[in-house]
C-alpha cells in the first residue's frame, strides 16, 4: 500500500488549520461563554446563600418576635388573673365587710326594738297595777279609812323634829299665811278639830288653817304651811313607786 504524501500532508494541513480555526473562532467564546456561565451560576449561588442567610435571620428575627410576643401574652394573662384574683378578693371582702355592717346593724335594731318593747312592756303593766291600785284605793277609801288617815296625819305632825318645827312654825309667823290642809274627800269637823289643834300645838302659834277636797289624792292628807308641804296620802306613795321603778 503506497501512501500519498501529498493528500497526507493536505489533510494534515487541513486538520490544522481547523483545528486553528476552531481554537481562534469557537474555543475562546465557547470558554468565555462558560466562565461568564460559571460567574454567573456563582453569583446566583451567593446571592442564593445571601438570601437564605437574611432568610435565616429574618426567620429568627420572627421567632424572637413570636417568643418575645408570647411572653408578653403570657405576662398580661398572668398579670390580668392577678388582677382579676384581687378584684375578687376586695369585692369578696367589701361583701364581707357589708354582710357584717348589716348584721350588726340588723341585730342592734333587733336587740333596741327588743329593749324598748320590754320597756313599754314593763311601763304598761307598772301603769295597769298602779291603776289597779288607785282603783282598789279609791274603792276602799270609806269614811273610816279617811278618819283612820286622819288620825295618821295627826302623829305625822306629831313626829316632826325640832328643827322642822322650828322652821315651820317661823315661815308662818313670817309670812302670815293661812295652813292649807287637803283631803280626798270632804272633812266633817270631827276630822278637822283634831287636825287644826295638832296643827296650833306643834307648831306653837294659832295661825289660820283651811280645808280644801281634792280627789286626786285619793286617800290621805296634803298640809301646805308657810312654803313646806307635808304630803300623806295614797296618790303621792304611788307616784313615788312609780318614779322608784320607771
Amino acid at each position: 500500500m503506497s501512501i500519498d504524501w501529498f493528500t497526507f500532508t493536505a489533510q494534515v494541513i487541513n486538520f490544522l488549520v481547523l483545528v486553528g480555526l476552531l481554537r481562534y473562532f469557537l474555543y475562546g467564546p465557547i470558554v468565555r461563554a462558560m466562565q461568564a456561565r460559571e460567574q454567573k451560576v456563582t453569583q446566583r449561588l451567593s446571592d442564593a446563600e445571601a438570601a437564605k442567610a437574611e432568610a435565616n435571620q429574618q426567620r429568627a428575627a420572627l421567632e424572637k418576635q413570636t417568643q418575645s410576643l408570647q411572653e408578653q401574652r403570657e405576662e398580661m394573662l398572668a398579670k390580668a388573673k392577678a388582677d382579676a384574683d384581687s378584684e375578687r378578693q376586695r369585692m369578696i371582702a367589701e361583701a364581707r365587710k357589708e354582710a357584717d355592717t348589716r348584721r350588726e346593724h340588723w341585730t342592734s335594731t333587733f336587740e333596741r326594738d327588743q329593749k324598748d318593747l320590754a320597756d313599754q312592756t314593763r311601763r304598761d303593766i307598772q301603769r295597769m297595777g298602779f291603776q289597779a291600785a288607785r282603783e282598789t284605793i279609791e274603792q276602799l277609801a270609806d269614811e273610816d279609812l279617811q278618819r283612820r288617815v286622819c288620825q295618821t296625819f295627826v302623829k305625822q305632825l306629831q313626829k316632826l323634829d325640832e328643827t322642822q318645827r322650828t322652821a315651820i312654825a317661823t315661815q308662818l309667823v313670817d309670812s302670815g299665811n293661812p295652813v292649807l290642809v287637803r283631803s280626798a274627800d270632804d272633812l266633817d269637823d270631827s276630822d278637822r278639830s283634831p287636825i287644826r289643834d295638832a296643827i296650833h300645838e306643834v307648831f306653837q302659834c294659832d295661825a289660820e288653817v283651811r280645808f280644801e277636797s281634792d280627789p286626786a289624792l285619793i286617800a290621805g292628807l296634803e298640809m301646805d304651811a308657810g312654803g313646806y308641804s307635808l304630803p300623806w296620802n295614797a296618790e303621792r306613795a304611788l307616784k313615788k313607786m312609780e318614779a322608784n321603778v320607771a
